[in-house]
């Protein structure tokens, strides 16, 4: 599919000219050629900024640049080298075609030589095709093109009125340059660093180039700097003659003894000691043609990665992740340098030693970085959701292809990087078992032989690192308390690796993210700008702090859903810890910051300003920690911890050590006070206080090393009947200091929260799933028709119906399928575009005037909630 030269290093030898003057024209797909765009003709042509990320539209998904240069001053060869580009991009010079190369994250080029003119005009074309069906997409743009990290999320599909439009990033998102080499160029080069009886080796492959046509001979150097030490006589060198046919490529192969090499950790183990290896290329004559470095590390992975297991040591001690998932920006071309150092900074103070780079391939900048502060990379593919679902078979095969092509780019972009630990080659397939809310889509295992393929690859050409055929398939993605289920359920949640758990909040009320979203008030509860900037109604109305119109303010709803957050993100870390090395490995939260400005996950919004659940999070993950595990309670909403009096309050003080630097005796002690007493006011509040009781106890323990389970200090159980709001204190002294504090409120009380009545659908997702005027007489009944208009699913519940505002009496519901009525299965399976008629049956016709059916519908992952369908007889 790609047939431009491979760049992952910059050829340092000769002069470097970035390009500039661009002018450029918006075109459809495939057109272009005939306006004779290829020779810089046609009409439309306007000064454009270049690097810069676009935007790609219906009618407007493919973007024409052109520039003008002289012929450079240099002897040998001129490489076009193009930083990035969003999607397909070809690129001519004096109209002559250069070649194609697909995918958006390596640096790829031509070599521009045989076609240099005195004036030159270069021509690229960027194209990035809008899908509008994402089961059915077949292009690999990770989570730009789906799911709930760009705006117009995956969540509001198909729903949102004009000006909003679905769109993908398209064009130049890095500078285009002009490098000047030799006869040789250096395309990549692996760095193989390993130990053999405590001495480190070092294998280098580099896989040269001839660009000319004759016959070259030469010689390459490779130099070996160790950490800190300047390219001088501390470094070691090794040459190696080689001969290159013209035209041709050619893989040497060099090895090197370093004796005693310093292992690189990560940052709470010790130290990120950096090697240094360059390699030159010298034509006949001893004229340097091309250079090229990059940094490795030595450092040792062992694995065991399967079913219902998990275990990662690094450098022979095992390790619990704690983490988050990382998509920074949507805006590929606003990182620099200076957001990567702070976004690790805030990773590192937020006492995470891991990142889950998210469907994603980010500029190697970002890895050098993480490579020094010791961060350790969970590295996927831009693979996200479905792909190729009922596709022409060259439809299939292009997919195939391209996720191939992608992978090997990728693993040789950032194979040298010690921080990347996993290769996983898809996010969220539908082939998990927890996407049978997918319907056929999951049934038939879409994506899953690739998948599969994918992995195999990546064990082959890595297999120093595991690989995943998908994220969720040993670990699982558990967003508990918003995407499923209640919070409560992470007590009992036995994961042995979390990839994703959290919930969204709103930006903080001083954010400059509300320059983005609109800061008005009161709002619709289904606002078309709050749902294109990522707001998710469905899930804060079903198990959040609910929608706007419950709340008589934006500041106390921003309060509120922080809150919130960062409760259900404190809760989980710890409960997660407590499970260390027993049945869990590590935790993700979902995820560290925003990627664009909106309604998102993030500790951080787009803007990086902290919310609460940063705070929290760094509490939950510090390196020592005591942690109150409540063992029976209920659960408060939107969230809280509640104790019925009949029942004796029961918890579980446990404490877990990632700190390599602490161990030995230690004593947790506890406090247990009713704060107050419920329904006390004046004098009698004040009488409280006084009689108010304290329970107190201690226990003696021996603190875990890093590398050992957390362990149970104590556990207590006690009745409390009196009800009131109460608070339970922890702390854990060593060595005569206070090493932690952890205090968790609670409320005794014998009226536990009603069920929250079921929301009626916002009328954007009741049109995506029924025909809302379908109702209709039936002899023995009533009927109306499901059709889904969002993305493949199922139907799990269909309940609670109300026949013109009174419920329906005895009645069977039943579906029509091609071999007549049949009874309303437990999973029914919704297509996009199928009508299907449900049937009502009653005994009875409706009687003649205006009727509606309300009814109660789940559709797990799209929307829960009541719908209302009318009809006249």
């Amino acid at each position: 599919m790609s047939d431009s030269l491979f760049l992952p290093l910059s050829q340092r030898s000769g002069a470097v000219r970035e390009l500039s003057g661009w002018e450029a024209v918006w075109m459809s797909l495939g057109e272009g050629e005939a306006e004779r765009l290829t020779v810089g003709r046609g009409l439309g042509w306007k000064p454009i900024e270049v690097p810069r990320q676009l935007a790609a539209g219906e009618g407007s998904q493919a973007i024409w640049y052109r520039t003008e240069f002289q012929r450079p001053d240099h002897a040998g060869r001129v490489v076009l080298r193009i930083g990035g580009a969003f999607l397909a991009t070809h690129a001519w010079l004096n109209g002559k075609l250069l070649g194609s190369h697909y995918g958006y994250f390596a640096p790829f080029g031509f070599d521009l030589t045989p076609y240099l003119k005195q004036e030159n005009l270069l021509i690229i074309c960027c194209e990035s095709p809008v899908e509008r069906q994402p089961d059915k997409k077949r292009h690999l743009l990770g989570h730009f093109n789906d799911g709930e990290l760009k705006p117009y999320p995956a969540s509001a599909y198909g729903s949102l009125p004009d000006p909003f439009r679905w769109e993908v990033p398209v064009g130049l998102w890095r500078p285009v340059q002009l490098e000047y080499v030799g006869p040789i160029a250096i395309d990549w080069m692996r760095l193989k660093p390993h130990f053999e009886a405590g001495d480190g080796r070092l294998e280098v492959e580099a896989r040269l180039r001839n660009l000319d046509g004759r016959q070259m001979d030469g010689e390459v150097e490779l130099t070996v700097s160790a950490p800190g030490s300047p390219a001088s006589n501390a470094s070691l060198r090794l040459q190696r003659e080689v001969h290159l046919a013209g035209g041709a490529e050619d893989t040497v192969t060099m090895r090197l003894a370093l004796p005693r090499p310093r292992r690189w950790e990560p940052w709470r183990f010790g130290e990120q000691p950096m090697y240094r290896a360059e390699m030159s290329a010298v034509a006949a004559g001893g004229t340097e043609s091309s250079r090229v470095e990059d940094r490795f590390a030595f450092r040792d992975l062992k694995w065991d990665i399967g079913p219902r297991r998990w275990n990662l040591a690094v450098n022979g001690r095992p390790i619990f992740l704690r983490g988050a998932c990382y998509a920074p920006s949507y805006r590929m071309d606003e990182l620099t340098p200076e957001r990567w150092q702070n976004d690790i900074r805030v990773a590192r103070d937020a006492n995470l030693d891991a990142l889950r780079i998210v469907a994603n391939v980010l500029p190697t900048d970002f890895y050098r970085r993480a490579d020094e502060a010791g961060l350790l990379l969970l590295q996927e593919m831009p693979l996200l959701g479905a792909y190729a679902y009922h596709a022409r078979q060259d439809d299939a095969r292009f997919f195939e292809v391209a996720a191939r092509e992608q992978q090997t780019e990728m693993v040789e972009l950032l194979r040298n990087h010690p921080s990347v630990a996993a290769w996983i080659a898809h996010d969220d397939p539908p082939w998990l078992p927890s996407n049978s809310d997918l319907g056929d889509v999951h049934a038939v295992r879409q994506n899953h032989s690739i998948d599969q393929d994918l992995r195999a690859a990546f064990e082959k050409a890595d297999p120093t690192r595991p690989a995943l055929a998908a994220s969720g398939e040993v670990d699982q993605l558990l967003l508990l308390g918003w995407a499923s289920r209640s919070w409560r359920d992470f007590s009992e949640a036995e994961s042995v690796m979390v990839s994703a758990f959290g919930t969204q909040a709103l930006p903080p009320a001083d954010s400059p993210v509300w320059e983005s979203i609109g800061d008005r008030w009161p709002v619709p509860d289904d606002d078309p700008t709050w749902r294109h900037a990522g707001f998710q109604p469905v899930n804060w109305a079903e198990r959040g702090v609910g929608l706007p119109s419950a709340f008589t303010n934006l500041e106390a709803y921003i309060e509120s859903s922080q809150r919130y957050q960062a409760s259900v993100v404190r809760l989980a870390a710890e409960h997660f810890r407590t499970r260390k090395f027993e049945s869990c490995w590590g935790a993700f939260v979902y995820h560290l910051v925003d990627p664009f400005p909106g309604v998102g996950f993030g500790l951080l919004d787009a803007a990086c300003r902290p919310r609460p659940a940063l705070a929290a999070l760094t509490e939950a993950f510090k390196p020592t920690r005591v942690i109150t595990e409540p063992l029976a309670f209920e659960a408060d909403r939107p969230f809280g911890i509640l104790q019925q009096p009949r029942v004796p309050f029961s918890a579980r003080l446990v404490v877990v050590n990632d700190d390599p630097d602490l161990s030995g005796p230690g004593v947790v002690r506890w406090s247990l006070t009713r704060v107050r007493r419920i329904g006390r006011r004046g004098v009698g509040s004040l009488r409280d206080v006084v009689q108010r009781k304290t329970y107190t106890g201690s226990a003696d323990l021996e603190v875990p090393t890093a590398f050992e389970p957390a362990v149970s200090a104590t556990s207590i159980s006690m009745p409390l009947e009196v009800e009131g709001d109460y608070q339970l204190e922890a702390s854990l002294t060593v060595s005569g200091r206070v090493i932690d504090r952890a205090e968790m409120p609670f409320t005794v009380t014998s009226s536990l929260p009603q069920a929250r009545p079921r929301p009626e659908l916002p009328r954007y997702l009741a049109e995506g799933l029924a025909d809302l005027a379908s109702l209709r007489s039936e002899k023995d009944g009533l009927s109306f028709v499901l059709e889904n208009r969002t993305r493949p699913a199922v139907v799990s519940a269909l309940t609670g119906l109300r026949l013109d505002g009174l419920p329906l009496g005895r009645h069977e519901i039943q579906v029509e399928t091609n071999a007549g009525w049949a009874p309303f299965p437990r999973r029914l399976d919704m297509p996009v575009g199928r009508r299907l008629r449900v049937h009502v049956v009653t005994g009875s016709p409706l009687g003649t005037g205006r009727h509606s059916i309300d009814a109660d519908l789940t559709v797990p992952g799209v929307a829960s909630g009541r719908v209302i369908i009318g009809g006249t007889v």
